[in-house]
């Protein structure tokens, strides 16, 4: 035996993939749960050379100290830096990090459409759902489109949205460049915008999208967010609500209760996170972290 991979969780790795750990000759061992406290996982790490983080755990300083031969880290989605916040202290003591960037790209960005669609063809408001039984509406046709954020995720989207016939597609990112999407600048992306699609990394910070940012939007504008908590201010995005001035649809929750009393046509969100969450996709990650684990215990 090669030694043990630890995996969490149970929704992200498929018994067809732990075989193909197993048949590399890696004996693999389960943690069943979505959230392991931080001493559960101190525990599980101990004589693991790999961990799979299938779950929604931390991984801190002191997990990292308990894992006395772990070689490499997969996390199972793209954002890696948000659960394992001890993520340059494990590359100082040599264990590799792996993600799986590709995986989730096309469903999230299908989810994004669906609710941009949803949203502008009112469909909260014109289905039971809603107290209107004819209204004219926006579409995704003849809209002007904003992207903000242009990786795997970003460029997914404006490729897709072509079907729908926008009037333009544009993109802000500090690190990427297109030739076939215009860029703008970020406060003039944010003026002419019907629909604003958010697809920054967690690198962009807290606060990303804040009450300056949100006043530049224009009046009756969609903003679509698939973003982890934080990067929108939640008291800035309720007063804008709110005042009716714009829309906003999101892949989770907030915080504060006054979300919960805005119309579904002015605000909408998952009860969690699920934009990534297709049968596909979760084949995808399964096969992509398993690989991406054997090569990097490989290279070791």
């Amino acid at each position: 035996m090669k030694g043990k991979i630890l995996i969490t969780d149970s929704l992200f790795i498929f018994p067809e993939h732990e075989k193909v750990l197993a048949d590399a000759g890696y004996e693999v061992e389960r943690l069943n749960k979505l959230c392991a406290t931080e001493d559960e996982l101190m525990e599980a790490v101990k004589g693991k050379v790999g961990y799979i983080l299938g779950g929604i755990e931390k991984v801190t300083e002191k997990v990292i100290d308990s894992a006395d031969s772990l070689k490499a880290i997969v996390f199972t989605g793209i954002g890696y830096k948000d659960f394992i916040p001890a993520w340059e202290y494990a590359a100082k003591k040599g264990i590799a990090i792996g993600n799986t960037p590709d995986a989730p790209t096309h469903a999230v960005a299908e989810w994004a459409i669906t609710m941009a669609l949803a949203m502008n063809r009112g469909v909260f408001d014109l289905s039971r759902t809603g107290q209107k039984d004819f209204m004219t509406t926006a579409g995704l046709e003849g809209q002007k489109i904003g992207i903000i954020g242009y990786g795997r995720i970003g460029k997914h989207i404006a490729e897709m949205l072509k079907v729908f016939r926008p009037a333009s597609i544009s993109f802000y990112s500090k690190n990427s460049s297109d030739t076939d999407t215009q860029y703008k600048e970020l406060d003039f992306l944010l003026s002419e915008s019907d629909v604003i699609f958010l697809c920054v990394s967690d690198n962009a910070g807290s606060n990303f999208i804040a009450e300056k940012e949100l006043a530049k939007m224009k009046d009756g504008s969609l903003l679509v967010s698939f973003m982890h908590d934080g990067i929108i201010n939640e008291e800035a995005l309720l007063k804008e609500l709110e005042n009716g001035r714009i829309r906003a649809v999101s892949d989770y929750p907030m915080k504060s209760e006054g979300f919960k009393k805005l119309s579904l046509g002015v605000w909408n969100s998952f009860n969690g996170s699920n934009a990534f969450n297709t049968k596909t996709e979760l084949t995808l990650t399964s096969d992509t972290a398993t690989q991406t684990m054997l090569d990097l215990l490989s290279s070791k």
